[in-house]
């Protein structure tokens, strides 16, 4: 049986029309697509905020909405934790007072979560007398995280949990967010615009256009698909490689993907893993040889698995264990005459490379 079952339509006052059905069975699933597409609508239905027009529910073993039974449980009765972007923490308690807020609702058959063990995982044992006001955003947001953990749910809703925080306190949140992952392992689904979230993440993606699904599946397949991601409007896909290991040398630091080696730019080395690199499609050059003389110091050796070509760009995956994209000219993609399964060198300059954690 699929942990979530989701077939819905509603009609919004000002016209907007969301008409989604799917079924999930992963540990991590991402709705993802541009705003406006109804990704926080679809999440506010699971969760009981939003009752739809027409449509039916199923949470595990639980159907908690059917609207042709009139059957609409209230959240506290479906068994969800939610986090929300903006946090919503009770100023006037606690950290440890708005953790306990988490089991208020926890039913016999929820899981055992433990505020100890919460606060130990997501590193906020230290906070638990202060008060929300005393917190960083990315401090609030992890006891948001760990309330949600305290109701024991079946299923973890994130509303673009991400969004308010900035670079380097995203990277760090994600972190956390795989931690959770490993620990309890409770089926989450997250709602997000970015697609290197969806590809650091989730195991499943659900793409979302216009209120309607356009697209589901392993993220390097949904992702890869120009019609639902808009790549006509959009810097086309983003490339984030899961490194194998990173270690520091005199001037650089070598990492390691797909067996082949990476040259990054010099600095420290994050405790946390997995580590990542992310780099833009336009940064990566092919050859279909390899090529003495160029600065740039990588060299990774592929096979061309698509190619998808648009009107001033063409975008080439490349498949080395994992798929990233390399775009180029139509012009040039003609004198290379690329095809499915061409053997090919991909070229990055070791600059263009960020390191993430």
């Amino acid at each position: 049986m699929s942990m979530l079952s989701f077939e819905c339509r509603h009609r919004y006052a000002g016209g907007f029309q969301l008409d989604v059905c799917f079924e999930l069975a992963h540990r991590v699933t991402s709705l993802f697509g541009p705003s406006g597409s109804g990704k926080t609508s679809v999440l506010s239905i699971i969760a009981g905020f939003l009752r739809p027009d027409r449509g039916k529910v199923r949470i595990a073993a639980d159907v908690v909405l059917d609207t042709q039974r009139g059957l609409c449980l209230p959240p506290e009765r479906r068994s969800v934790g939610i986090v929300f972007q903006d946090h919503l923490l009770f100023p006037h308690y606690t950290v440890k007072a708005n953790l306990r807020y988490g089991k208020r609702y926890r039913r016999r058959r929820h899981r055992p979560v433990q505020l100890e063990q919460v606060a130990k995982v997501l590193e906020i044992s230290g906070l638990l007398r202060q008060y929300p006001q005393q917190l960083s955003g990315g401090e609030r947001q992890r006891v948001a995280l760990g309330r949600a953990l305290l109701s024991g749910p079946e299923l973890l809703l994130m509303d673009e949990p991400l969004a308010s925080l900035d670079a380097p306190l995203k990277e760090r949140i994600l972190t956390y967010l795989e931690r959770v992952v490993e620990e309890w392992k409770i089926p989450t689904i997250f709602v997000t615009h970015s697609q290197a979230e969806v590809r650091r993440l989730a195991d499943w993606v659900v793409v979302m256009e216009n209120g309607r699904t356009m697209a589901a599946g392993p993220p390097n397949e949904a992702l890869s698909r120009p019609q639902p991601l808009g790549w006509k409007n959009s810097l086309g896909p983003v490339n984030l490689l899961r490194l194998e290991q990173v270690e520091a040398s005199d001037d650089h630091l070598n990492g390691r993907v797909g067996g082949q080696m990476l040259y990054l730019p010099p600095q420290e080395i994050p405790a946390t893993s997995p580590l990542f690199v992310q780099f833009s499609p336009v940064d990566v050059t092919l050859s279909l040889h390899d090529v003495d003389g160029l600065s740039a110091r990588n060299r990774l050796h592929g096979r061309v698995c698509q190619i998808v070509s648009l009107a001033g760009a063409v975008f080439v995956a490349i498949d080395i264990g994992q798929i990233f994209w390399a775009e180029m000219t139509p012009q040039a993609a003609s004198e290379l005459q690329l095809q499915l399964g061409s053997e090919v060198t991909c070229f990055l300059k070791a600059h263009s490379l960020r390191l993430v954690d």
